[in-house]
Protein backbone atom coordinates (compact mmCIF):
# COMPACT_ATOMS: atom_id res chain seq x y z
CA UNK A 1 0.00 0.00 0.00
CA UNK A 2 1.43 3.85 -0.31
CA UNK A 3 0.94 4.88 3.45
CA UNK A 4 4.21 5.30 4.92
CA UNK A 5 2.98 3.62 8.18
CA UNK A 6 2.08 0.34 6.68
CA UNK A 7 5.32 0.52 4.67
CA UNK A 8 7.15 1.55 8.36
CA UNK A 9 5.37 -1.61 10.05
CA UNK A 10 6.09 -4.31 8.12
CA UNK A 11 8.72 -6.29 7.68
CA UNK A 12 8.38 -8.00 4.05
CA UNK A 13 11.78 -9.69 3.11
CA UNK A 14 10.82 -12.88 4.07
CA UNK A 15 7.37 -12.97 3.10
CA UNK A 16 8.11 -11.42 -0.60
CA UNK A 17 10.79 -14.24 -0.92
CA UNK A 18 8.03 -17.37 -0.12
CA UNK A 19 5.07 -15.88 -2.05
CA UNK A 20 6.77 -13.95 -5.57
CA UNK A 21 6.70 -16.58 -7.45
CA UNK A 22 3.10 -17.11 -7.03
CA UNK A 23 2.40 -13.52 -7.50
CA UNK A 24 1.67 -11.77 -10.90
CA UNK A 25 4.27 -9.23 -11.79
CA UNK A 26 2.63 -5.64 -12.08
CA UNK A 27 2.89 -3.52 -15.11
CA UNK A 28 5.60 -1.42 -15.84
CA UNK A 29 4.07 2.44 -14.88
CA UNK A 30 5.51 6.05 -15.50
CA UNK A 31 9.09 6.38 -13.62
CA UNK A 32 7.61 9.10 -11.86
CA UNK A 33 5.41 7.31 -9.84
CA UNK A 34 8.13 4.26 -9.49
CA UNK A 35 8.27 4.65 -5.43
CA UNK A 36 4.54 4.27 -5.46
CA UNK A 37 4.01 1.59 -7.65
CA UNK A 38 7.10 -0.09 -4.91
CA UNK A 39 4.26 0.22 -2.16
CA UNK A 40 1.82 -0.88 -3.45
CA UNK A 41 3.07 -4.14 -4.80
CA UNK A 42 4.80 -4.68 -1.10
CA UNK A 43 1.00 -3.87 0.53
CA UNK A 44 -0.08 -6.93 -2.07
CA UNK A 45 2.33 -9.27 -0.71
CA UNK A 46 1.66 -8.41 2.54
CA UNK A 47 -1.67 -9.27 2.41
CA UNK A 48 -1.32 -12.25 0.61
CA UNK A 49 1.28 -13.66 2.74
CA UNK A 50 -0.83 -13.08 6.02
CA UNK A 51 -3.74 -14.31 4.76
CA UNK A 52 -2.73 -17.27 3.46
CA UNK A 53 -0.08 -17.89 6.88
CA UNK A 54 -3.50 -17.24 9.02
CA UNK A 55 -5.30 -20.02 6.27
CA UNK A 56 -2.74 -22.48 7.05
CA UNK A 57 -2.86 -21.96 10.72
CA UNK A 58 -6.54 -22.08 10.89
CA UNK A 59 -7.33 -18.57 11.71
CA UNK A 60 -9.86 -16.07 9.62
CA UNK A 61 -12.89 -15.30 9.30
CA UNK A 62 -15.01 -13.59 6.53
CA UNK A 63 -15.38 -13.36 2.56
CA UNK A 64 -12.37 -16.02 0.87
CA UNK A 65 -10.43 -15.20 -1.46
CA UNK A 66 -11.58 -14.80 -4.61
CA UNK A 67 -14.67 -14.34 -3.96
CA UNK A 68 -16.90 -10.79 -5.00
CA UNK A 69 -14.41 -7.99 -3.66
CA UNK A 70 -11.12 -7.10 -4.82
CA UNK A 71 -9.25 -3.96 -4.22
CA UNK A 72 -7.17 -2.51 -7.34
CA UNK A 73 -5.10 0.57 -7.44
CA UNK A 74 -6.06 3.55 -10.06
CA UNK A 75 -3.42 2.62 -12.85
CA UNK A 76 -2.57 4.73 -16.02
CA UNK A 77 -3.26 3.00 -19.07
CA UNK A 78 -4.70 3.39 -22.56
CA UNK A 79 -8.15 3.54 -23.54
CA UNK A 80 -9.96 2.59 -26.93
CA UNK A 81 -13.71 4.05 -27.14
CA UNK A 82 -15.69 1.75 -29.77
CA UNK A 83 -18.67 0.89 -31.65
CA UNK A 84 -18.79 -2.32 -32.69
CA UNK A 85 -20.11 -4.79 -35.50
CA UNK A 86 -19.96 -7.51 -37.87
CA UNK A 87 -19.90 -7.97 -41.67
CA UNK A 88 -18.98 -9.98 -44.64
CA UNK A 89 -15.60 -9.20 -46.48
CA UNK A 90 -16.35 -8.34 -50.45
CA UNK A 91 -14.28 -7.19 -52.87
CA UNK A 92 -14.02 -4.15 -53.65
CA UNK A 93 -15.01 -4.40 -57.58
CA UNK A 94 -16.33 -7.47 -58.70
CA UNK A 95 -17.50 -8.20 -62.65
CA UNK A 96 -20.02 -11.09 -63.57
CA UNK A 97 -19.17 -12.61 -67.30
CA UNK A 98 -21.90 -13.70 -68.67
CA UNK A 99 -22.15 -15.16 -72.52
CA UNK A 100 -23.67 -12.52 -75.04
CA UNK A 101 -23.61 -14.60 -78.00
CA UNK A 102 -24.27 -18.22 -78.08
CA UNK A 103 -22.39 -21.21 -79.40
CA UNK A 104 -19.40 -23.51 -78.88
CA UNK A 105 -16.74 -22.28 -76.69
CA UNK A 106 -13.89 -23.12 -78.64
CA UNK A 107 -11.09 -22.10 -75.80
CA UNK A 108 -10.78 -20.61 -72.82
CA UNK A 109 -7.43 -19.41 -71.22
CA UNK A 110 -7.57 -18.81 -67.32
CA UNK A 111 -8.35 -20.46 -63.89
CA UNK A 112 -10.08 -19.92 -60.68
CA UNK A 113 -7.17 -18.07 -58.57
CA UNK A 114 -5.35 -16.49 -61.77
CA UNK A 115 -4.75 -13.12 -61.81
CA UNK A 116 -6.34 -11.32 -65.50
CA UNK A 117 -5.79 -8.03 -67.03
CA UNK A 118 -8.73 -5.47 -68.45
CA UNK A 119 -9.20 -6.61 -71.85
CA UNK A 120 -7.54 -10.03 -71.49
CA UNK A 121 -9.15 -12.74 -73.69
CA UNK A 122 -10.71 -15.34 -72.01
CA UNK A 123 -13.05 -17.07 -74.05
CA UNK A 124 -13.22 -17.84 -77.83
CA UNK A 125 -16.75 -18.82 -79.05
CA UNK A 126 -17.15 -20.44 -82.31
CA UNK A 127 -17.65 -17.34 -84.78
CA UNK A 128 -17.92 -18.79 -88.27
CA UNK A 129 -21.82 -17.55 -88.77
CA UNK A 130 -20.50 -13.77 -87.62
CA UNK A 131 -17.43 -14.09 -89.75
CA UNK A 132 -19.64 -14.22 -92.30
CA UNK A 133 -21.55 -11.53 -91.53
CA UNK A 134 -18.64 -8.99 -91.56
CA UNK A 135 -18.15 -10.23 -94.76
CA UNK A 136 -21.02 -9.93 -96.50
CA UNK A 137 -21.30 -6.65 -95.00
CA UNK A 138 -17.86 -5.66 -95.91
CA UNK A 139 -19.38 -6.42 -99.64
CA UNK A 140 -22.68 -4.12 -99.06
CA UNK A 141 -20.44 -1.31 -98.52
CA UNK A 142 -18.32 -1.20 -101.26
CA UNK A 143 -21.33 -1.65 -103.52
CA UNK A 144 -22.85 1.46 -101.32
CA UNK A 145 -19.89 3.50 -102.46
CA UNK A 146 -19.50 3.17 -105.83
CA UNK A 147 -22.91 4.06 -106.22
CA UNK A 148 -22.61 7.09 -103.64
CA UNK A 149 -19.76 7.88 -106.15
CA UNK A 150 -21.95 8.31 -109.13
CA UNK A 151 -24.53 9.75 -108.38
CA UNK A 152 -22.61 12.14 -106.42
CA UNK A 153 -21.01 13.18 -109.45
CA UNK A 154 -23.94 13.30 -111.30
CA UNK A 155 -25.68 15.91 -109.04
CA UNK A 156 -22.06 18.11 -109.25
CA UNK A 157 -22.45 17.62 -112.69
CA UNK A 158 -25.43 19.89 -112.37
CA UNK A 159 -23.56 22.79 -111.59
CA UNK A 160 -21.21 24.32 -114.58
CA UNK A 161 -17.68 25.59 -113.25
CA UNK A 162 -14.59 27.56 -114.97
CA UNK A 163 -11.65 25.23 -115.42
CA UNK A 164 -9.36 28.53 -116.40
CA UNK A 165 -8.66 31.84 -114.75
CA UNK A 166 -9.80 34.65 -116.93
CA UNK A 167 -12.62 37.09 -118.01
CA UNK A 168 -16.20 35.96 -118.79
CA UNK A 169 -16.23 37.46 -122.34
CA UNK A 170 -19.55 36.18 -123.10
CA UNK A 171 -22.66 33.99 -121.44
CA UNK A 172 -24.31 31.54 -124.71
CA UNK A 173 -27.79 30.90 -122.30
CA UNK A 174 -30.04 32.31 -120.20
CA UNK A 175 -32.46 31.43 -117.48
CA UNK A 176 -35.15 28.74 -118.18
CA UNK A 177 -32.99 27.27 -120.87
CA UNK A 178 -33.47 23.41 -121.61
CA UNK A 179 -29.87 22.39 -122.26
CA UNK A 180 -28.02 19.16 -123.31
CA UNK A 181 -24.78 17.56 -122.28
CA UNK A 182 -22.26 19.43 -124.29
CA UNK A 183 -23.56 22.84 -124.55
CA UNK A 184 -21.30 25.92 -124.45
CA UNK A 185 -22.75 27.93 -122.13
CA UNK A 186 -20.13 30.93 -120.99
CA UNK A 187 -17.04 31.86 -122.60
CA UNK A 188 -14.00 32.85 -120.66
CA UNK A 189 -11.35 34.72 -121.83
CA UNK A 190 -7.80 35.07 -120.57
CA UNK A 191 -6.95 38.32 -120.65
CA UNK A 192 -4.17 38.39 -118.66
CA UNK A 193 -1.94 37.27 -121.47
CA UNK A 194 -2.06 38.43 -125.30
CA UNK A 195 -0.55 37.53 -128.28
CA UNK A 196 0.76 39.12 -131.27
CA UNK A 197 1.37 38.05 -134.46
CA UNK A 198 4.19 40.23 -136.65
CA UNK A 199 5.93 40.04 -139.92
CA UNK A 200 9.70 40.19 -140.28
CA UNK A 201 11.56 39.61 -142.61
CA UNK A 202 12.54 36.49 -143.87
CA UNK A 203 16.18 36.91 -143.60
CA UNK A 204 15.99 38.33 -140.11
CA UNK A 205 13.23 35.60 -139.26
CA UNK A 206 15.86 32.94 -139.42
CA UNK A 207 17.86 34.15 -136.13
CA UNK A 208 15.12 34.74 -134.38
CA UNK A 209 14.50 31.39 -131.98
CA UNK A 210 11.27 30.67 -129.32
CA UNK A 211 12.58 32.08 -125.81
CA UNK A 212 14.13 35.39 -126.89
CA UNK A 213 13.06 38.59 -125.52
CA UNK A 214 11.85 41.14 -127.04
CA UNK A 215 9.42 44.20 -127.15
CA UNK A 216 6.34 45.31 -128.26
CA UNK A 217 4.96 49.06 -128.63
CA UNK A 218 1.51 50.10 -128.82
CA UNK A 219 0.61 51.77 -132.11
CA UNK A 220 -2.34 54.23 -130.32
CA UNK A 221 -0.08 55.12 -127.06
CA UNK A 222 3.54 54.75 -128.42
CA UNK A 223 3.79 52.45 -124.63
CA UNK A 224 6.31 49.81 -125.01
CA UNK A 225 6.12 46.38 -123.27
CA UNK A 226 7.92 43.58 -122.53
CA UNK A 227 7.26 40.53 -125.03
CA UNK A 228 8.56 36.64 -125.32
CA UNK A 229 9.07 34.92 -128.92
CA UNK A 230 6.77 31.94 -128.57
CA UNK A 231 6.92 30.79 -132.30
CA UNK A 232 8.54 31.57 -135.45
CA UNK A 233 6.57 30.87 -138.55
CA UNK A 234 8.86 28.06 -140.85
CA UNK A 235 6.61 29.24 -144.07
CA UNK A 236 7.77 32.02 -146.18
CA UNK A 237 5.14 34.79 -147.40
CA UNK A 238 5.13 37.73 -149.89
CA UNK A 239 5.27 40.59 -147.86
CA UNK A 240 5.14 44.54 -148.68
CA UNK A 241 6.96 45.49 -151.45
CA UNK A 242 7.57 41.80 -152.81
CA UNK A 243 9.51 40.72 -149.92
CA UNK A 244 9.70 37.26 -148.42
CA UNK A 245 8.67 37.37 -144.46
CA UNK A 246 7.88 35.05 -142.12
CA UNK A 247 5.31 35.35 -138.80
CA UNK A 248 6.55 35.48 -135.61
CA UNK A 249 4.21 35.23 -132.58
CA UNK A 250 4.77 37.03 -129.34
CA UNK A 251 3.58 37.06 -125.95
CA UNK A 252 2.07 39.82 -123.93
CA UNK A 253 1.41 39.83 -120.26
CA UNK A 254 -1.04 42.54 -119.94
CA UNK A 255 -0.61 44.98 -117.73
CA UNK A 256 -3.86 46.12 -117.67
CA UNK A 257 -4.56 48.45 -120.98
CA UNK A 258 -4.52 46.09 -123.44
CA UNK A 259 -7.34 44.43 -125.40
CA UNK A 260 -8.03 42.31 -128.27
CA UNK A 261 -7.48 43.97 -131.77
CA UNK A 262 -5.14 46.66 -130.27
CA UNK A 263 -2.51 47.16 -133.30
CA UNK A 264 0.87 47.22 -132.45
CA UNK A 265 4.95 46.42 -133.68
CA UNK A 266 7.52 44.07 -132.12
CA UNK A 267 11.40 44.22 -131.68
CA UNK A 268 13.46 41.15 -131.27
CA UNK A 269 16.86 42.30 -130.83
CA UNK A 270 18.10 44.64 -133.60
CA UNK A 271 15.33 42.87 -135.75
CA UNK A 272 12.56 44.76 -136.31
CA UNK A 273 8.91 43.95 -137.98
CA UNK A 274 8.48 44.76 -140.93
CA UNK A 275 4.73 45.44 -140.42
CA UNK A 276 2.49 45.21 -137.53
CA UNK A 277 0.15 43.27 -136.10
CA UNK A 278 -3.39 43.58 -133.51
CA UNK A 279 -3.75 41.83 -130.14
CA UNK A 280 -5.36 38.82 -129.62
CA UNK A 281 -6.18 37.27 -126.59
CA UNK A 282 -4.30 34.09 -125.43
CA UNK A 283 -7.23 31.46 -125.21
CA UNK A 284 -10.49 31.87 -125.22
CA UNK A 285 -12.17 29.08 -123.06
CA UNK A 286 -16.33 27.78 -123.38
CA UNK A 287 -17.65 25.85 -120.05
CA UNK A 288 -19.68 23.14 -121.12
CA UNK A 289 -22.59 21.78 -120.06
CA UNK A 290 -21.89 17.56 -118.29
CA UNK A 291 -25.55 17.18 -117.75
CA UNK A 292 -29.06 17.75 -119.02
CA UNK A 293 -31.42 20.16 -117.58
CA UNK A 294 -33.23 23.49 -117.40
CA UNK A 295 -30.66 26.44 -116.55
CA UNK A 296 -31.98 27.63 -113.29
CA UNK A 297 -29.28 30.19 -112.40
CA UNK A 298 -26.61 32.23 -113.93
CA UNK A 299 -23.94 33.13 -111.73
CA UNK A 300 -21.67 35.78 -114.14
CA UNK A 301 -22.32 38.31 -116.67
CA UNK A 302 -19.69 39.38 -119.35
CA UNK A 303 -16.97 41.02 -117.83
CA UNK A 304 -16.62 39.19 -114.40
CA UNK A 305 -13.28 37.66 -113.42
CA UNK A 306 -13.48 34.29 -112.61
CA UNK A 307 -11.11 31.48 -111.43
CA UNK A 308 -10.77 27.98 -112.22
CA UNK A 309 -13.63 26.77 -109.59
CA UNK A 310 -16.14 29.50 -110.05
CA UNK A 311 -19.24 28.97 -110.70
CA UNK A 312 -21.13 29.74 -113.49
CA UNK A 313 -24.34 28.47 -114.74
CA UNK A 314 -26.79 25.85 -112.26
CA UNK A 315 -29.40 23.19 -114.11
CA UNK A 316 -31.90 21.99 -112.29
CA UNK A 317 -31.75 18.31 -112.17
CA UNK A 318 -33.77 17.26 -109.04
CA UNK A 319 -33.90 13.60 -109.38
CA UNK A 320 -30.17 13.04 -109.99
CA UNK A 321 -29.87 15.44 -106.62
CA UNK A 322 -32.49 12.76 -104.63
CA UNK A 323 -30.51 10.12 -106.25
CA UNK A 324 -27.17 11.31 -104.61
CA UNK A 325 -28.51 12.06 -101.41
CA UNK A 326 -30.45 8.25 -101.25
CA UNK A 327 -26.82 6.98 -102.39
CA UNK A 328 -25.38 9.03 -99.39
CA UNK A 329 -27.77 7.45 -97.07
CA UNK A 330 -27.34 3.88 -98.68
CA UNK A 331 -23.75 4.21 -97.68
CA UNK A 332 -24.10 5.32 -94.20
CA UNK A 333 -26.59 2.75 -93.37
CA UNK A 334 -23.69 0.19 -95.09
CA UNK A 335 -21.27 1.71 -93.22
CA UNK A 336 -23.41 1.07 -89.72
CA UNK A 337 -24.36 -2.33 -90.65
CA UNK A 338 -20.75 -3.04 -90.91
CA UNK A 339 -19.90 -1.77 -87.43
CA UNK A 340 -22.47 -3.83 -86.32
CA UNK A 341 -21.07 -6.68 -87.79
CA UNK A 342 -17.76 -5.91 -86.69
CA UNK A 343 -18.95 -5.38 -82.86
CA UNK A 344 -20.75 -8.39 -82.92
CA UNK A 345 -17.81 -10.54 -84.20
CA UNK A 346 -16.02 -8.89 -81.21
CA UNK A 347 -18.53 -10.79 -78.66
CA UNK A 348 -16.86 -14.02 -79.62
CA UNK A 349 -13.90 -13.44 -77.86
CA UNK A 350 -15.04 -12.92 -74.27
CA UNK A 351 -12.69 -10.52 -72.78
CA UNK A 352 -12.29 -9.56 -69.05
CA UNK A 353 -14.28 -6.64 -68.00
CA UNK A 354 -11.58 -5.52 -65.44
CA UNK A 355 -8.10 -6.21 -64.03
CA UNK A 356 -8.30 -8.60 -61.02
CA UNK A 357 -8.54 -12.40 -59.87
CA UNK A 358 -10.86 -14.87 -61.30
CA UNK A 359 -12.98 -16.50 -58.17
CA UNK A 360 -15.43 -18.32 -60.23
CA UNK A 361 -15.24 -20.39 -63.33
CA UNK A 362 -18.58 -21.94 -64.53
CA UNK A 363 -17.90 -22.90 -68.21
CA UNK A 364 -14.82 -24.22 -69.75
CA UNK A 365 -13.78 -25.20 -73.81
CA UNK A 366 -16.16 -27.62 -75.42
CA UNK A 367 -19.38 -26.63 -73.98
CA UNK A 368 -22.12 -24.61 -75.09
CA UNK A 369 -23.62 -20.90 -74.37
CA UNK A 370 -27.31 -21.73 -75.44
CA UNK A 371 -29.16 -18.71 -74.13
CA UNK A 372 -27.96 -15.31 -74.54
CA UNK A 373 -27.44 -13.44 -71.36
CA UNK A 374 -28.66 -16.76 -68.88
CA UNK A 375 -25.25 -18.55 -68.50
CA UNK A 376 -22.62 -16.87 -65.96
CA UNK A 377 -19.87 -17.79 -67.15
CA UNK A 378 -17.25 -16.28 -64.42
CA UNK A 379 -16.66 -13.43 -62.15
CA UNK A 380 -13.33 -11.38 -61.23
CA UNK A 381 -13.13 -9.82 -58.45
CA UNK A 382 -10.72 -7.25 -57.98
CA UNK A 383 -9.01 -8.09 -54.31
CA UNK A 384 -6.56 -5.01 -54.46
CA UNK A 385 -8.78 -3.42 -51.59
CA UNK A 386 -11.03 -5.51 -49.53
CA UNK A 387 -14.55 -3.85 -48.02
CA UNK A 388 -17.09 -4.94 -45.82
CA UNK A 389 -20.59 -3.14 -44.17
CA UNK A 390 -21.63 -3.32 -40.42
CA UNK A 391 -24.64 -1.77 -39.53
CA UNK A 392 -24.64 0.55 -36.63
CA UNK A 393 -27.02 1.35 -34.32
CA UNK A 394 -28.45 4.90 -33.84
CA UNK A 395 -27.77 5.71 -30.81
CA UNK A 396 -24.04 4.93 -31.69
CA UNK A 397 -24.55 6.46 -35.01
CA UNK A 398 -23.53 10.36 -34.54
CA UNK A 399 -20.24 8.96 -33.13
CA UNK A 400 -18.85 7.66 -36.25
CA UNK A 401 -17.00 9.46 -38.63
CA UNK A 402 -15.48 8.79 -41.79
CA UNK A 403 -11.71 8.49 -41.71
CA UNK A 404 -12.07 6.62 -38.24
CA UNK A 405 -9.71 3.33 -37.99
CA UNK A 406 -11.23 -0.20 -37.40
CA UNK A 407 -9.89 -2.99 -35.46
CA UNK A 408 -11.14 -6.22 -37.34
CA UNK A 409 -11.18 -9.56 -36.43
CA UNK A 410 -12.12 -12.68 -38.62
CA UNK A 411 -13.58 -16.23 -37.32
CA UNK A 412 -12.17 -17.79 -40.11
CA UNK A 413 -8.26 -16.19 -38.71
CA UNK A 414 -8.60 -16.87 -34.99
CA UNK A 415 -5.48 -14.97 -33.28
CA UNK A 416 -5.20 -12.43 -36.15
CA UNK A 417 -6.11 -8.78 -36.31
CA UNK A 418 -6.28 -6.47 -39.21
CA UNK A 419 -7.16 -2.56 -39.33
CA UNK A 420 -9.48 -0.45 -41.55
CA UNK A 421 -11.21 3.01 -41.58
CA UNK A 422 -14.31 4.33 -42.48
CA UNK A 423 -15.18 4.78 -45.85
CA UNK A 424 -18.92 5.84 -45.88
CA UNK A 425 -21.67 6.47 -43.67
CA UNK A 426 -25.07 5.33 -45.13
CA UNK A 427 -27.70 8.19 -44.08
CA UNK A 428 -30.30 6.16 -45.00
CA UNK A 429 -31.18 4.13 -41.99
CA UNK A 430 -33.39 0.59 -41.86
CA UNK A 431 -35.61 0.69 -39.20
CA UNK A 432 -36.74 -3.07 -37.71
CA UNK A 433 -38.63 -3.71 -34.70
CA UNK A 434 -38.34 -0.39 -33.40
CA UNK A 435 -34.82 0.16 -33.40
CA UNK A 436 -33.19 1.68 -36.44
CA UNK A 437 -29.75 1.10 -37.48
CA UNK A 438 -27.08 2.78 -40.08
CA UNK A 439 -25.18 0.88 -43.50
CA UNK A 440 -21.30 2.04 -42.58
CA UNK A 441 -18.97 0.89 -45.12
CA UNK A 442 -15.41 -0.23 -44.36
CA UNK A 443 -12.19 -0.35 -46.17
CA UNK A 444 -9.49 -2.82 -44.93
CA UNK A 445 -5.86 -1.44 -44.99
CA UNK A 446 -3.25 -3.67 -46.94
CA UNK A 447 -5.14 -6.43 -47.34
CA UNK A 448 -3.71 -10.06 -46.35
CA UNK A 449 -3.92 -12.66 -48.90
CA UNK A 450 -6.03 -14.85 -46.34
CA UNK A 451 -8.58 -12.86 -46.32
CA UNK A 452 -10.82 -13.84 -48.82
CA UNK A 453 -14.93 -12.65 -50.25
CA UNK A 454 -17.23 -14.42 -47.79
CA UNK A 455 -15.17 -14.41 -44.71
CA UNK A 456 -17.25 -12.94 -41.48
CA UNK A 457 -15.68 -10.28 -39.26
CA UNK A 458 -16.37 -8.33 -36.33
CA UNK A 459 -15.10 -4.92 -36.07
CA UNK A 460 -14.36 -2.39 -33.89
CA UNK A 461 -14.66 0.99 -34.33
CA UNK A 462 -12.32 3.59 -32.55
CA UNK A 463 -14.34 6.51 -31.84
CA UNK A 464 -12.08 8.29 -28.68
CA UNK A 465 -8.96 7.08 -27.92
CA UNK A 466 -6.90 8.80 -24.34
CA UNK A 467 -3.30 8.27 -24.14
CA UNK A 468 -1.95 7.67 -20.71
CA UNK A 469 -5.59 8.02 -18.96
CA UNK A 470 -5.99 7.32 -14.95
CA UNK A 471 -8.20 4.20 -14.71
CA UNK A 472 -10.02 2.17 -12.40
CA UNK A 473 -11.96 -1.02 -13.04
CA UNK A 474 -16.07 -0.17 -14.11
CA UNK A 475 -17.06 -2.34 -11.11
CA UNK A 476 -15.51 -0.27 -8.52
CA UNK A 477 -17.40 3.09 -9.53
CA UNK A 478 -21.04 3.38 -7.40
CA UNK A 479 -23.96 5.89 -7.76
CA UNK A 480 -23.37 9.14 -7.96
CA UNK A 481 -19.77 8.79 -9.47
CA UNK A 482 -18.99 7.91 -6.26
CA UNK A 483 -15.82 5.11 -5.22
CA UNK A 484 -14.87 3.34 -1.88
CA UNK A 485 -11.18 4.02 -1.37
CA UNK A 486 -9.28 1.67 1.00
CA UNK A 487 -6.91 3.52 3.49
CA UNK A 488 -3.79 1.21 4.29
CA UNK A 489 -5.03 0.92 8.03
CA UNK A 490 -8.12 -1.28 6.45
CA UNK A 491 -5.67 -4.07 5.91
CA UNK A 492 -5.86 -6.67 8.55
CA UNK A 493 -1.95 -7.19 8.84
CA UNK A 494 -3.04 -10.73 10.66
CA UNK A 495 -4.84 -12.28 7.35
CA UNK A 496 -5.08 -9.76 4.84
CA UNK A 497 -9.26 -9.16 5.43
CA UNK A 498 -10.17 -5.69 4.12
CA UNK A 499 -12.29 -3.66 6.84
CA UNK A 500 -14.73 -1.79 4.40
CA UNK A 501 -16.10 -0.11 7.65
CA UNK A 502 -13.00 2.45 7.28
CA UNK A 503 -13.49 2.36 3.25
CA UNK A 504 -14.00 5.99 2.42
CA UNK A 505 -16.73 7.70 0.24
CA UNK A 506 -15.10 9.48 -2.45
CA UNK A 507 -16.79 11.36 -5.17
CA UNK A 508 -14.53 11.69 -8.30
CA UNK A 509 -14.98 12.49 -11.94
CA UNK A 510 -14.98 10.26 -14.86
CA UNK A 511 -13.76 10.25 -18.76
CA UNK A 512 -14.01 7.68 -21.47
CA UNK A 513 -14.01 4.40 -20.64
CA UNK A 514 -14.51 0.62 -22.43
CA UNK A 515 -15.81 -2.81 -21.43
CA UNK A 516 -13.51 -2.73 -18.76
CA UNK A 517 -12.02 0.70 -17.35
CA UNK A 518 -12.77 4.35 -16.80
CA UNK A 519 -11.17 7.06 -16.78
CA UNK A 520 -10.98 9.47 -13.86
CA UNK A 521 -10.05 13.02 -14.14
CA UNK A 522 -10.42 14.06 -11.01
CA UNK A 523 -10.76 12.27 -7.32
CA UNK A 524 -8.35 9.94 -7.17
CA UNK A 525 -4.43 9.90 -7.96
CA UNK A 526 -2.40 7.12 -9.46
CA UNK A 527 -2.03 4.02 -6.48
CA UNK A 528 -5.33 4.87 -4.54
CA UNK A 529 -6.43 1.48 -3.89
CA UNK A 530 -10.43 1.14 -4.77
CA UNK A 531 -12.89 -1.19 -3.82
CA UNK A 532 -14.09 -3.64 -6.68
CA UNK A 533 -17.15 -5.33 -5.99
CA UNK A 534 -20.41 -6.91 -7.39
CA UNK A 535 -22.64 -5.54 -4.52
CA UNK A 536 -20.93 -2.92 -2.56
CA UNK A 537 -23.67 -2.13 -0.43
CA UNK A 538 -24.14 -6.11 0.51
CA UNK A 539 -20.38 -5.59 1.57
CA UNK A 540 -20.59 -2.53 3.46
CA UNK A 541 -23.63 -3.42 5.67
CA UNK A 542 -21.16 -6.75 6.04
CA UNK A 543 -18.67 -4.70 8.54
CA UNK A 544 -15.30 -6.55 8.35
CA UNK A 545 -14.55 -8.51 4.99
CA UNK A 546 -11.61 -10.44 3.35
CA UNK A 547 -10.84 -8.94 0.03
CA UNK A 548 -8.14 -10.14 -2.93
CA UNK A 549 -5.84 -6.97 -3.53
CA UNK A 550 -4.55 -6.29 -6.81
CA UNK A 551 -2.27 -3.86 -8.91
CA UNK A 552 -3.23 -3.41 -12.46
CA UNK A 553 -2.39 -1.24 -15.26
CA UNK A 554 -1.00 -1.66 -18.78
Amino acid sequence: MKSDNTENKLDLAPAEAEVAPAVAAAPELPKRKKSKKKLILIAVIVVVVLFLLSRMLGGGSGIPMGGNLTAEAAAYRDLSVTVSGTGTIQPIHSSTIVGMVTGDILSDSFEIGDAVEKDQVLYTIDAEAAQTAVEQAQLALQQAQIAYEQASRAAQDLTVTSTVSGQVSSVEVKKGDAISAGTAVVTVTDNKNMTLKCNFNSADAKNIRAGQSGTVTITSTGETVAATVTNVSAYTAVGTGGTLVQSVELKVTNPGGITGGMAATARVGTYACQSGGTFEYATQTQALAKASGTVDAIYVSEGTTVAPGTKLVHLDGADLADQARNAKLSLENAQLNLRSAQDALEEYNIKAPISGTVTQKSMSAGDNIGQVGNSTLAIISDLSALTFDMNIDELDISKVKVGQRVRITVDALPGQEFSGYIDKININGTTTGGATSYPVTVMVENPDPALLPGMNVSADIMVEEVQGALTIPLGAVDTGNTVQVIPASAISEKDGSIDTTQAETRTVKLGVGDSSYVEVTDGLKEGDLVLVKSDLDQVLAGGMSTATVSESGE
